[in-house]
């Protein structure tokens, strides 16, 4: 017998009833942190776990209302994130729809052309509140603040990106970037939302994958600004929410494999927040299912992804490992195709860079982007002879590796430094290949010491996929660059 539409309509009302009790409304907020561009499921142990299309099931059975939001690190750990420099994880985004995303360290990487066309491209609010370009002028592309409703209520976000959290509240400099001290960007984004008559204020906090934030941090951190109700974190120590003064503290669900629940509690009156509750929910694919038009995005940019991998770059009569004793081969051999690129006297290059050899036979893109993962570009420097020997002598030798060069170790360290025609000449000018990753390194003084430097603008990778496509055969590099005396 068929249903009255009445009969359909009083189940709906008690699901309502469900999420509102006497002088209480809640909200729930979805968030997810450190997708590094993992926007599919992954498959372990029979089970299929992750991604997107499962959240978005997951988001739309959500009865009441709903807000979904990101912390940042969009792009760096998987093809489909760093091929399409997060465009992939914000088509995502844009298809659930998320209220807003906030940019992590790791999406910093991008240079400020690159993040404004994700930026504009997306419908999806991006907020770095703490962040300004090398002018010291905010990015207009992106925002500080923003408020959504949801209930009825007004719900305010803001964002910092914490690059250290034991040098917290400090100005930084970055390669593209100056981040602004938290507390005095939070202060300015709670006025703000204040006005604009959020009745709770939600902060987004991404902290540096590298380091860890304990509780004293963000107990330091709250006593410091005037109101903050609920802080979201990907720090993945916080392993249930906390109070830090009047604030709760809460973990984001990470790595896309999970989401974090969090219902807000809200005074009816008021609309102030009065509790949270907190779940971290698995993406399990097998119990939500997937939603298929995100599923159809994932499929897409998986298989363009894998395609690009596949191509082959050159060949490789013999490997070229990581290491091999007391050698590294791979960065040899990329040392010496920058310097042949820039066709430089010589080549510098940090052991960090690379992360993986080369097999023999053929090689592809993928091989490439396996073994030299970061984004670093070439840049050009000159430099005195004496300047020069002084920047190596304060290296430590089992950080980098050199090409046109020699390097003379007594008891562990670099003694001289050495051209191939011989001893380094003081007022000679010397051109050098370095990464860019090396010049921003302040432990290392490279380009204090230069006369000269410019950035070629050409990726690493695309360097030494050049020497794959020039040469048939690709040889194991000479060694001898690092002379060990007793």
């Amino acid at each position: 017998m068929a249903r009255s539409p009445a009969g359909h309509l009083l189940p709906a009302l008690l699901l309502l009833g469900s999420w509102a009790c006497a002088g209480k409304e809640q909200v729930t907020i979805f968030a997810t942190g450190r997708t590094q561009g993992r926007v599919g499921t992954v498959e372990e142990g029979g089970r299929r776990t992750g991604g997107f299309a499962v959240f978005k099931k997951l988001y739309d059975a959500e009865p009441g209302p709903k807000l979904a939001v990101d912390t940042g690190n969009w792009f760096s750990a998987v093809p489909e994130g760093w091929l399409t420099r997060g465009r992939s994880t914000f088509e995502c985004f844009n298809a659930v729809p998320y209220a807003a995303a906030a940019a992590g360290l790791e999406d910093l990487a991008l240079t400020p052309a690159e993040l404004q066309k994700l930026a504009e491209a997306s419908a999806v609010p991006v907020l770095a509140s703490n962040l300004y370009l090398k002018s010291n002028k905010k990015p207009p592309f992106l925002q500080s603040w923003r408020v959504v409703q949801a209930g009825g209520r007004k719900i305010g976000f803001f964002s910092a990106v914490i690059h250290s959290p034991q040098k917290a509240n400090r100005p930084r400099h970055l390669q593209h970037y100056r981040l602004e001290k938290e507390t005095y960007e939070t202060e300015k984004a709670m006025k703000a939302l204040k006005d604009a008559g959020a009745s709770v204020i939600v902060m987004l906090l991404s902290v540096n994958p590298k380091e860890e934030a304990g509780e004293d941090f963000f107990r330091e951190f709250v006593s410091k600004v005037s109101r903050v109700d609920l802080i979201i974190t990907d720090e993945p120590g916080v392993k249930k929410p906390f109070r830090a003064g009047r604030a709760w503290v809460a973990r984001a669900g990470l790595g896309m494999r999970e989401a974090a629940r969090i219902t807000l509690q809200l005074d009816k009156t008021s609309g102030r927040l009065t509790t949270i509750k907190w779940k971290i929910l698995e993406l399990d694919a097998d119990k939500y299912g997937q939603d298929q038009a995100v599923l159809k995005i994932v499929t897409a940019h998986k298989k363009a992804a894998n395609t690009y991998l596949s191509r082959r770059i050159g060949t490789l009569s013999a490997p070229l490992p990581l290491r091999d004793g007391a050698d590294t081969p791979a960065a040899d051999f990329a040392a010496d195709c920058m310097r042949r690129w820039a066709r430089t006297n010589a080549a510098i290059i940090p052991l960090s860079e690379p992360a993986a050899g080369f097999s023999s036979g053929t090689v592809t893109v993928g091989d490439l982007y396996r073994a030299f993962p970061l984004d670093s570009s070439v840049v050009f420097v000159k430099m005195r002879g004496d300047d020069l020997e002084r920047v190596m002598v304060s290296m430590p030798p089992s950080d980098v590796t050199v090409s046109g060069l020699r390097l003379f170790l007594k008891d562990g360290a670099v003694e001289r430094a050495e051209a191939e025609t011989g001893p380094l000449v003081p007022g000679h000018i010397y051109r050098l290949a370095v990464p860019d990753s090396l010049t921003g390194d302040r432990q290392h003084s490279v380009l204090s010491n230069a006369m000269e430097f410019a950035n070629s603008r050409r990726g690493l990778r695309d360097v030494i996929s050049w020497c794959f496509s020039r040469q048939n055969s690709i040889p194991r590099p000479e060694g001898r660059r690092i002379v060990r005396g007793n």
